[in-house]
Protein backbone atom coordinates (compact mmCIF):
# COMPACT_ATOMS: atom_id res chain seq x y z
CA UNK A 1 0.00 0.00 0.00
CA UNK A 2 1.37 3.38 -1.00
CA UNK A 3 1.41 6.29 1.43
CA UNK A 4 0.84 9.64 -0.27
CA UNK A 5 0.48 11.65 2.93
CA UNK A 6 2.54 14.83 2.83
CA UNK A 7 5.39 14.93 5.32
CA UNK A 8 4.96 17.31 8.24
CA UNK A 9 7.01 20.52 8.18
CA UNK A 10 9.66 20.87 10.85
CA UNK A 11 9.41 23.40 13.66
CA UNK A 12 12.03 26.13 14.03
CA UNK A 13 13.10 25.85 17.68
CA UNK A 14 15.16 28.68 19.20
CA UNK A 15 15.81 28.51 22.95
CA UNK A 16 16.91 32.04 23.80
CA UNK A 17 18.18 33.51 27.05
CA UNK A 18 14.70 34.71 28.02
CA UNK A 19 12.19 33.06 25.69
CA UNK A 20 11.46 29.89 23.79
CA UNK A 21 10.62 30.79 20.19
CA UNK A 22 8.99 28.28 17.85
CA UNK A 23 7.68 28.70 14.31
CA UNK A 24 6.20 26.21 11.84
CA UNK A 25 5.84 27.02 8.15
CA UNK A 26 4.09 25.29 5.29
CA UNK A 27 4.22 26.06 1.58
CA UNK A 28 1.12 27.15 -0.33
CA UNK A 29 1.42 27.59 -4.09
CA UNK A 30 5.16 27.92 -3.72
CA UNK A 31 5.01 30.62 -1.04
CA UNK A 32 5.72 30.19 2.69
CA UNK A 33 2.74 30.28 5.03
CA UNK A 34 3.13 30.71 8.78
CA UNK A 35 1.16 27.83 10.25
CA UNK A 36 1.96 28.28 13.95
CA UNK A 37 4.21 30.47 16.08
CA UNK A 38 4.99 30.91 19.76
CA UNK A 39 7.22 33.10 21.89
CA UNK A 40 7.08 32.23 25.59
CA UNK A 41 9.18 33.28 28.60
CA UNK A 42 10.86 30.33 30.30
CA UNK A 43 12.20 32.14 33.41
CA UNK A 44 15.19 29.82 33.75
CA UNK A 45 18.76 29.65 32.52
CA UNK A 46 19.71 26.89 30.12
CA UNK A 47 21.93 25.28 32.78
CA UNK A 48 18.94 25.14 35.13
CA UNK A 49 16.74 23.60 32.44
CA UNK A 50 19.49 21.06 31.79
CA UNK A 51 19.87 20.25 35.47
CA UNK A 52 16.11 20.03 36.03
CA UNK A 53 14.65 18.56 32.82
CA UNK A 54 11.16 18.52 34.33
CA UNK A 55 11.16 22.33 33.91
CA UNK A 56 11.90 21.94 30.22
CA UNK A 57 9.28 19.21 29.85
CA UNK A 58 6.67 21.47 31.45
CA UNK A 59 7.67 24.35 29.15
CA UNK A 60 7.37 22.17 26.04
CA UNK A 61 4.06 20.66 27.21
CA UNK A 62 2.63 24.13 27.84
CA UNK A 63 3.83 25.37 24.48
CA UNK A 64 2.30 22.53 22.47
CA UNK A 65 -0.96 22.68 24.39
CA UNK A 66 -1.36 26.41 23.72
CA UNK A 67 -0.39 26.47 20.02
CA UNK A 68 -1.41 23.83 17.45
CA UNK A 69 1.98 22.77 16.12
CA UNK A 70 1.90 19.67 13.92
CA UNK A 71 4.34 16.92 14.80
CA UNK A 72 7.35 17.12 17.09
CA UNK A 73 10.27 17.35 14.64
CA UNK A 74 12.42 20.45 15.11
CA UNK A 75 15.36 22.27 13.56
CA UNK A 76 17.14 23.95 16.45
CA UNK A 77 20.05 26.20 17.24
CA UNK A 78 22.36 25.43 20.15
CA UNK A 79 21.84 27.69 23.18
CA UNK A 80 24.22 30.65 22.83
CA UNK A 81 25.83 29.97 26.20
CA UNK A 82 27.26 26.71 24.80
CA UNK A 83 28.11 27.96 21.33
CA UNK A 84 31.40 29.56 20.33
CA UNK A 85 31.59 31.51 17.07
CA UNK A 86 34.92 32.65 15.70
CA UNK A 87 36.25 34.12 12.49
CA UNK A 88 39.25 32.26 11.20
CA UNK A 89 41.70 33.29 8.49
CA UNK A 90 43.38 30.33 6.83
CA UNK A 91 45.32 29.49 3.70
CA UNK A 92 44.73 26.43 1.57
CA UNK A 93 48.00 25.36 -0.05
CA UNK A 94 48.16 23.70 -3.42
CA UNK A 95 46.89 20.13 -3.17
CA UNK A 96 45.69 20.60 0.41
CA UNK A 97 42.13 19.71 1.40
CA UNK A 98 40.27 22.91 2.32
CA UNK A 99 38.51 21.41 5.35
CA UNK A 100 41.79 20.04 6.68
CA UNK A 101 43.40 23.47 6.23
CA UNK A 102 40.58 25.15 8.12
CA UNK A 103 40.56 22.62 10.96
CA UNK A 104 44.33 23.03 11.34
CA UNK A 105 43.91 26.79 11.62
CA UNK A 106 41.10 26.41 14.17
CA UNK A 107 43.15 23.93 16.22
CA UNK A 108 46.11 26.33 16.23
CA UNK A 109 43.80 29.19 17.22
CA UNK A 110 42.41 27.22 20.17
CA UNK A 111 45.77 25.65 20.97
CA UNK A 112 43.96 22.37 21.63
CA UNK A 113 42.78 19.17 19.95
CA UNK A 114 39.40 19.43 18.20
CA UNK A 115 38.45 15.85 19.05
CA UNK A 116 36.15 17.05 21.84
CA UNK A 117 34.32 19.56 19.60
CA UNK A 118 31.63 19.48 16.97
CA UNK A 119 32.72 21.94 14.27
CA UNK A 120 30.78 23.58 11.46
CA UNK A 121 31.74 26.49 9.22
CA UNK A 122 30.48 28.91 6.58
CA UNK A 123 32.81 30.57 4.04
CA UNK A 124 32.73 34.34 4.55
CA UNK A 125 34.21 35.30 1.18
CA UNK A 126 32.99 32.72 -1.34
CA UNK A 127 34.59 31.89 -4.70
CA UNK A 128 37.96 33.18 -3.58
CA UNK A 129 40.95 32.43 -5.79
CA UNK A 130 43.28 29.58 -4.97
CA UNK A 131 46.30 30.35 -2.75
CA UNK A 132 44.70 33.49 -1.33
CA UNK A 133 44.00 33.92 2.35
CA UNK A 134 40.48 32.74 3.14
CA UNK A 135 38.06 33.44 5.94
CA UNK A 136 35.32 31.35 7.52
CA UNK A 137 32.74 31.76 10.25
CA UNK A 138 33.35 28.74 12.48
CA UNK A 139 30.92 27.36 15.02
CA UNK A 140 32.30 25.17 17.81
CA UNK A 141 30.38 23.29 20.45
CA UNK A 142 31.82 20.79 22.87
CA UNK A 143 30.66 17.32 21.92
CA UNK A 144 29.30 16.70 25.43
CA UNK A 145 27.21 19.89 25.23
CA UNK A 146 25.68 18.80 21.92
CA UNK A 147 24.83 15.37 23.33
CA UNK A 148 23.35 16.89 26.49
CA UNK A 149 21.18 19.28 24.48
CA UNK A 150 19.95 16.55 22.14
CA UNK A 151 19.20 14.30 25.12
CA UNK A 152 17.22 17.10 26.78
CA UNK A 153 15.07 17.67 23.69
CA UNK A 154 14.56 13.92 23.30
CA UNK A 155 13.33 13.70 26.91
CA UNK A 156 10.78 16.38 25.99
CA UNK A 157 9.44 14.25 23.15
CA UNK A 158 11.14 16.21 20.37
CA UNK A 159 12.98 14.80 17.37
CA UNK A 160 15.86 16.95 16.13
CA UNK A 161 16.22 16.97 12.35
CA UNK A 162 19.21 19.33 12.34
CA UNK A 163 21.21 21.86 14.35
CA UNK A 164 22.11 25.21 12.78
CA UNK A 165 23.69 28.51 13.77
CA UNK A 166 21.85 31.83 13.85
CA UNK A 167 23.55 33.56 10.88
CA UNK A 168 22.55 30.71 8.54
CA UNK A 169 18.93 30.92 9.70
CA UNK A 170 18.92 34.71 9.24
CA UNK A 171 20.41 34.38 5.75
CA UNK A 172 17.68 31.92 4.77
CA UNK A 173 14.99 34.23 6.18
CA UNK A 174 16.24 37.33 4.38
CA UNK A 175 16.56 35.41 1.11
CA UNK A 176 13.00 34.09 1.46
CA UNK A 177 11.61 37.54 2.23
CA UNK A 178 13.37 39.29 -0.64
CA UNK A 179 11.54 39.79 -3.90
CA UNK A 180 13.08 40.74 -7.22
CA UNK A 181 13.02 44.44 -6.29
CA UNK A 182 14.25 43.97 -2.71
CA UNK A 183 17.79 44.98 -1.69
CA UNK A 184 20.25 42.13 -1.99
CA UNK A 185 23.04 43.89 -0.12
CA UNK A 186 21.98 44.06 3.49
CA UNK A 187 23.43 44.48 6.95
CA UNK A 188 21.63 42.55 9.68
CA UNK A 189 22.22 43.66 13.29
CA UNK A 190 21.15 41.06 15.83
CA UNK A 191 21.23 42.78 19.23
CA UNK A 192 21.84 40.64 22.29
CA UNK A 193 21.99 41.45 25.97
CA UNK A 194 25.75 41.98 26.17
CA UNK A 195 26.93 41.35 22.60
CA UNK A 196 25.48 41.89 19.16
CA UNK A 197 26.34 40.49 15.74
CA UNK A 198 26.71 42.35 12.46
CA UNK A 199 26.05 40.11 9.45
CA UNK A 200 26.46 41.33 5.87
CA UNK A 201 24.46 39.39 3.27
CA UNK A 202 25.56 39.96 -0.32
CA UNK A 203 23.37 38.41 -3.03
CA UNK A 204 22.59 35.49 -0.72
CA UNK A 205 26.15 34.93 0.54
CA UNK A 206 27.46 35.74 4.01
CA UNK A 207 30.17 38.26 3.31
CA UNK A 208 30.94 39.10 6.94
CA UNK A 209 29.74 38.23 10.44
CA UNK A 210 31.30 40.21 13.26
CA UNK A 211 30.65 40.24 17.03
CA UNK A 212 30.20 43.59 18.71
CA UNK A 213 30.56 44.48 22.38
CA UNK A 214 27.29 46.39 22.43
CA UNK A 215 23.87 45.28 23.59
CA UNK A 216 20.87 46.09 25.72
CA UNK A 217 23.06 46.18 28.85
CA UNK A 218 25.20 48.89 27.23
CA UNK A 219 22.38 51.41 27.07
CA UNK A 220 20.84 50.34 30.39
CA UNK A 221 24.15 50.93 32.16
CA UNK A 222 24.61 54.31 30.47
CA UNK A 223 21.11 55.42 31.42
CA UNK A 224 21.39 54.00 34.93
CA UNK A 225 24.70 55.71 35.67
CA UNK A 226 23.63 59.06 34.24
CA UNK A 227 20.28 59.17 36.06
CA UNK A 228 21.30 57.12 39.11
CA UNK A 229 18.56 54.53 38.61
CA UNK A 230 18.41 50.74 38.64
CA UNK A 231 18.61 48.83 35.32
CA UNK A 232 14.98 47.67 35.66
CA UNK A 233 13.80 51.26 35.94
CA UNK A 234 16.01 52.28 33.02
CA UNK A 235 14.46 49.50 30.92
CA UNK A 236 10.95 50.61 31.87
CA UNK A 237 11.82 54.19 30.97
CA UNK A 238 13.02 53.41 27.46
CA UNK A 239 10.10 51.04 26.91
CA UNK A 240 7.66 53.77 27.95
CA UNK A 241 9.20 56.65 26.02
CA UNK A 242 11.19 55.05 23.21
CA UNK A 243 14.44 56.30 21.70
CA UNK A 244 13.33 58.90 19.19
CA UNK A 245 11.33 62.11 19.41
CA UNK A 246 9.85 61.26 16.02
CA UNK A 247 7.96 58.35 17.61
CA UNK A 248 5.97 60.46 20.05
CA UNK A 249 5.37 63.14 17.39
CA UNK A 250 3.95 60.54 15.01
CA UNK A 251 1.80 59.12 17.80
CA UNK A 252 0.20 62.45 18.65
CA UNK A 253 -0.15 63.45 14.98
CA UNK A 254 -2.12 60.26 14.30
CA UNK A 255 -4.54 60.82 17.20
CA UNK A 256 -7.81 62.71 17.01
CA UNK A 257 -10.15 63.72 19.79
CA UNK A 258 -12.07 60.43 19.58
CA UNK A 259 -8.88 58.51 20.41
CA UNK A 260 -8.58 60.10 23.85
CA UNK A 261 -10.60 58.79 26.77
CA UNK A 262 -10.53 61.66 29.25
CA UNK A 263 -11.33 59.27 32.11
CA UNK A 264 -8.18 57.20 31.57
CA UNK A 265 -5.79 59.52 29.75
CA UNK A 266 -3.13 60.59 32.25
CA UNK A 267 -1.36 63.91 32.67
CA UNK A 268 1.36 62.87 30.22
CA UNK A 269 1.28 65.03 27.15
CA UNK A 270 3.37 65.59 24.07
CA UNK A 271 5.50 68.24 25.73
CA UNK A 272 6.33 66.08 28.77
CA UNK A 273 7.11 63.07 26.60
CA UNK A 274 9.36 65.08 24.32
CA UNK A 275 11.31 66.32 27.35
CA UNK A 276 11.83 62.78 28.67
CA UNK A 277 12.84 61.47 25.24
CA UNK A 278 15.29 64.35 24.88
CA UNK A 279 16.91 63.34 28.19
CA UNK A 280 17.12 59.71 27.06
CA UNK A 281 18.57 60.70 23.68
CA UNK A 282 21.15 63.01 25.22
CA UNK A 283 22.33 60.31 27.64
CA UNK A 284 22.48 57.57 25.02
CA UNK A 285 24.01 59.61 22.18
CA UNK A 286 27.64 58.65 23.05
CA UNK A 287 26.73 54.93 23.11
CA UNK A 288 24.90 55.04 19.80
CA UNK A 289 27.64 57.20 18.27
CA UNK A 290 30.17 54.49 19.15
CA UNK A 291 27.85 51.87 17.64
CA UNK A 292 27.59 53.95 14.47
CA UNK A 293 31.38 54.22 14.25
CA UNK A 294 31.73 50.43 14.36
CA UNK A 295 29.00 50.02 11.74
CA UNK A 296 30.83 52.48 9.47
CA UNK A 297 34.01 50.41 9.84
CA UNK A 298 32.08 47.40 8.57
CA UNK A 299 30.65 49.42 5.68
CA UNK A 300 34.14 50.63 4.70
CA UNK A 301 35.48 47.07 4.83
CA UNK A 302 32.64 45.87 2.62
CA UNK A 303 33.27 48.69 0.15
CA UNK A 304 36.95 47.69 -0.09
CA UNK A 305 36.15 43.98 -0.46
CA UNK A 306 33.52 44.55 -3.15
CA UNK A 307 35.38 47.29 -5.05
CA UNK A 308 33.04 50.07 -4.08
CA UNK A 309 29.86 48.11 -3.32
CA UNK A 310 27.49 49.53 -0.73
CA UNK A 311 24.99 48.10 1.72
CA UNK A 312 21.50 49.16 0.66
CA UNK A 313 19.41 48.31 3.72
CA UNK A 314 19.82 47.56 7.43
CA UNK A 315 17.62 45.06 9.28
CA UNK A 316 17.42 45.21 13.08
CA UNK A 317 16.42 42.37 15.40
CA UNK A 318 17.02 41.10 18.90
CA UNK A 319 16.84 42.79 22.30
CA UNK A 320 17.07 46.44 21.22
CA UNK A 321 14.72 45.95 18.27
CA UNK A 322 11.77 45.92 20.67
CA UNK A 323 12.51 49.55 21.68
CA UNK A 324 10.42 52.10 19.80
CA UNK A 325 12.42 54.45 17.62
CA UNK A 326 15.58 52.36 17.24
CA UNK A 327 15.26 52.36 13.45
CA UNK A 328 15.08 56.18 13.44
CA UNK A 329 18.25 56.36 15.56
CA UNK A 330 20.20 54.03 13.22
CA UNK A 331 18.81 55.70 10.09
CA UNK A 332 19.86 59.13 11.35
CA UNK A 333 23.38 58.05 12.31
CA UNK A 334 24.15 55.86 9.30
CA UNK A 335 21.95 57.40 6.55
CA UNK A 336 20.95 53.97 5.25
CA UNK A 337 17.29 52.87 5.48
CA UNK A 338 16.84 50.80 8.65
CA UNK A 339 13.90 48.51 9.41
CA UNK A 340 12.91 46.36 12.37
CA UNK A 341 12.94 42.87 10.86
CA UNK A 342 9.45 41.43 10.53
CA UNK A 343 10.00 37.72 9.79
CA UNK A 344 6.41 37.40 8.54
CA UNK A 345 6.89 40.03 5.81
CA UNK A 346 5.78 38.68 2.45
CA UNK A 347 4.45 35.43 3.94
CA UNK A 348 0.82 34.46 4.29
CA UNK A 349 -0.30 33.86 7.86
CA UNK A 350 -2.75 31.38 9.35
CA UNK A 351 -5.94 33.13 10.50
CA UNK A 352 -5.37 32.59 14.22
CA UNK A 353 -1.99 34.35 13.94
CA UNK A 354 -3.18 37.52 12.23
CA UNK A 355 -3.20 39.25 15.61
CA UNK A 356 0.35 38.48 16.73
CA UNK A 357 0.50 40.61 19.86
CA UNK A 358 1.07 37.56 22.07
CA UNK A 359 4.32 36.91 20.21
CA UNK A 360 5.86 40.14 21.49
CA UNK A 361 8.21 41.89 19.06
CA UNK A 362 8.11 39.81 15.88
CA UNK A 363 11.82 40.43 15.35
CA UNK A 364 12.42 38.17 18.36
CA UNK A 365 11.29 35.07 16.44
CA UNK A 366 13.39 35.81 13.36
CA UNK A 367 15.93 33.04 14.04
CA UNK A 368 13.15 30.49 14.71
CA UNK A 369 11.49 31.51 11.43
CA UNK A 370 14.74 31.05 9.53
CA UNK A 371 15.20 27.63 11.11
CA UNK A 372 11.64 26.62 10.14
CA UNK A 373 12.25 27.65 6.53
CA UNK A 374 14.87 24.90 6.22
CA UNK A 375 12.14 22.36 5.47
CA UNK A 376 10.11 24.61 3.12
CA UNK A 377 10.72 23.88 -0.55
Amino acid sequence: MFNFRKSQPTIGFDLGLEKLNMVQITSVLGRPKIQAALSDYHDASYDLLLAEPERMKALIKRSFSSVPFVGRTVVSSMPNTKLQLMFVNYQCKSGQNEIEALLTAVSNRLNSDLHDYVVDYVPITPMIEEHQMRMALVALVKRDDVENYLDLLKKCGLKVAALEIGPIAIRRLISSMAGESEPEKTLVINFGTQKSYLTVLWHGDILLDRPLNFGLDTILQALGQALDIEPKLALKMIHDYGLSQKVIADTFDSMDETDIDTDTFDIRNESNDEEMIKIICDVLTPSFTQLAAEIREVLLYIASETRGGAVEHIYLLGSLARLRGLEQVIDRLISIPATILNPFYGFSVEGMLEDARDLGPLSGIAVATGLALRSVK
